[in-house]
């Protein structure tokens, strides 16, 4: 008859045996599991064992470091061999074992047995020691978000200043030297004297014709040519002519 432990090897409390006297077993942290391994790298309920056939097999149950056998991290239940190495977290490691159990070393005649003194109870085993559970690891708060200036405001850049109005350079005015004639056969001649400017009588005179014929003469020749002196002076022509305008 076979039966199965599992022997811690590394890790907090190496060297602990645990025998597998269930079909199944959790293993984790908590104290509420089968096998108890008290070691940060091992989560509150980490990995469950289930009785399969005439061995059992592992199943990780979405530990935060997982359980790898065979160098495989576990994502399905696996079965084991008796010799197996099994990891949780990086130094956690527990190796599976099958213990051989002679039959025969357990059956023995009985025979009463009298009792000739009285018999001692033995006195009561001391209580299994269970290490407390390990303090919760301690999770640094999230970095507070890194401060990034706004982007500088863009620097103001004056347009360019409007040319500046140079006047041209004045040239002095020509100075007049007059011109002296040449000197004739006898003497200084003389220019000529300015002609004379027009009268302005001989402009008045011209003004006042123009109006006489625009105003007078020109509407005579209109009217006469038309016939329209009734039109025009009827009250005129019948005092000199009495009559003459109907």
């Amino acid at each position: 008859m076979a039966s199965f432990r599992l022997i811690l090897l590394t890790g907090t409390g190496a060297g602990t045996e645990f025998p597998l006297e269930k079909t199944e077993l959790f293993i984790g942290r908590d104290l509420s599991n089968d096998i108890v391994i008290n070691d940060p790298e091992v989560s509150r309920r980490h990995a469950r064992l289930v009785m399969s056939g005439l061995t059992f097999s592992i199943e990780d149950l979405g530990s935060t470091n997982g359980t790898f056998v065979r160098g495989q991290r576990l994502s399905s239940a696996v079965v084991l061999t008796p010799g197996e190495l099994i990891t949780m977290g990086e130094k956690v490691n527990l190796k599976f074992d099958q213990i051989q159990i002679d039959p025969n070393a357990t059956v023995a005649a009985s025979r009463p047995v009298v009792a000739q003194h009285p018999v001692t109870p033995a006195a009561p085993s001391a209580p299994v020691y269970t290490p407390p559970p390990a303090a919760p690891v301690y999770t640094p708060p999230p970095a507070a978000p890194v401060y990034t200036p706004p982007p500088a405001a863009p620097v103001y850049t004056p347009p360019p200043a409007a040319p500046v109005y140079t006047p041209p350079p004045q040239q002095a005015a020509p100075v007049y030297t007059p011109v002296q004639p040449p000197a004739g056969q006898y003497g200084v001649v003389q220019p000529p004297a300015p002609a004379k400017k027009k009268k302005g009588w001989l402009i008045a005179l011209i003004i006042i014709l123009g109006v006489i014929l625009l105003f007078c003469v020109i509407p005579t020749i209109l009217i006469d040519l038309t016939n329209s002196w009734c039109s025009w002076f009827p009250g005129i022509l019948n005092s000199i002519q009495p009559g003459a305008c109907p």
